[in-house]
């Protein structure tokens, strides 16, 4: 037995605070070249500001694409944040550096992160012009990059790992031959917007996209206007200005490609919005949704681990007290009514109490999240009126 005495404990959590949030948590897969002494090839890097690139030697003339996307990534979202880089080979083709395996450039990327990685952006710069498929409007290994890149995203969800992609729309041909919104990649995003020339190319400003996403809450659309313009003027993958292509924009936001566009009496390019490649019923069909259920299948992971191996009683009759259904469902619901507040409108969990816990040692828990909605066009009737015909 202790000694007599007084002891109090300080209790912890009843404010209900929470860290910083890790929702902008982006990646970033470029190809380049290694600098001696202070960049590697396929090696994992954290970032934190632009100052990074002179501690990695890099430099517009050694790695302009590199410098390029990390200058643009944190023009967008600000000094200070968390970056993560992989560069690969200048010969590695998109569909190797999106690919599933241990080994690949991807996955290198994720894990060296320990899967805080939210959003990720994938670019390459050719060293030369190359040969490529382009029969569908668009290069042939960024369609199979498509398909590569959503396998290995669904691999690491089912690893509770979640993450987005943003892939180049390399060798566009200027028509909308192939439409991603005809595909089911709903963890992949085409862009067609560009910065401009980039050594007598233009490749995607994947890093201005992706910075744009990383400083946006995960509810919010990467069109909404009230961000703010990207750039005074925009470009396309083919090396046309976006108000050349101004005519096309409504056939490329049907098909399914984020790219700059222009509002009147608006200064500079937005973005069209941020559709994912896959069809308009999908429920992911945009970043901002799949994002929001990323990060709601985050907190249920982290809700629930801890419960895993734990004792549950059960009444008379072997089934769950209500008790019991009710402390499973407030443990969600109150992590979300924290975490997520203004990200959406409701959230609501249901623990069945008929369930036999007795002979499964499984739970079923069914969350519902109903997202925000999203205003992408307001319709304004405007007409005179004659106040004496009134009457």
């Amino acid at each position: 037995m202790g000694l007599p005495g007084v002891k109090i404990t300080l209790g912890s959590g009843g404010l209900g605070r929470v860290s910083s949030s890790s929702d902008g948590v982006a990646g970033l897969l470029l190809t380049g070249s290694a600098v001696e002494g202070k960049l590697e090839l396929n090696k994992h890097y954290q970032l934190s500001s632009t100052k990074d690139l002179s501690t990695y030697g890099v430099t517009s003339e050694n790695n302009p694409l590199l410098y390029r996307e990390i200058k643009s990534f944190y023009g967008q979202v600000g000094e200070g944040a968390e970056l993560h880089l992989l560069v690969a080979p200048s010969t590695m083709r998109l569909s190797s550096m999106v690919s599933m395996g241990a080994d690949s450039p991807l996955s290198r990327l994720i894990e060296g992160a320990a899967g805080r990685i939210k959003i990720v952006g994938v670019n390459r710069l050719p060293e030369s012009p190359e040969e490529s498929d382009t029969t569908e409007g668009l290069d042939g290994d960024v369609i199979a990059a498509c398909a590569a890149a959503q396998q290995s995203a669904e691999s690491f969800a089912s690893r509770i790992m979640p993450f987005r992609m943003l892939l180049p729309a390399i060798g566009w041909t200027g028509d909308n031959t192939f439409a991603p919104n005809t595909c089911s990649y709903n963890r992949v995003g085409l862009v067609l917007a560009s910065e401009g020339e980039l050594n007598g190319q233009y490749p995607a400003a994947i890093g201005m996209v992706l910075g744009r996403a990383a400083k946006a809450e995960p509810h919010q659309d990467l069109g909404r206007v009230k961000f703010g313009s990207l750039a005074p003027t925009g470009y396309f993958t083919d090396k046309t200005t976006s108000l050349e292509k101004y005519g096309m924009a409504g056939s490329l936001n049907e098909a399914g490609y984020i790219f700059f566009v222009h509002y009147p009496g608006k200064n500079g390019c937005y973005l069209n919005g941020c559709p994912m490649a896959t069809g308009e019923t999908d429920d992911y069909a945009t970043l901002n949704n799949g994002r929001i259920m990323d990060k709601a299948m985050r907190l249920a992971y982290d809700t629930y681990i801890s419960e895993i191996m734990d004792n549950i009683a059960v009444g008379e009759d072997g089934k769950l007290p209500n008790g019991v259904c009710r402390s499973f469902e407030s443990m969600i619901e109150n992590a979300v009514s924290v975490q997520m507040e203004g990200q959406i409108s409701s959230f609501s969990a249901y623990v069945n109490p008929e369930q036999n816990i007795l002979s499964s040692s499984r739970l079923e828990v069914e969350c519902r999240l109903v997202p925000l909605g999203v205003l992408k066009e307001i319709n304004v009737l405007l007409s005179f009126s004659n106040p004496s015909l009134a009457q």
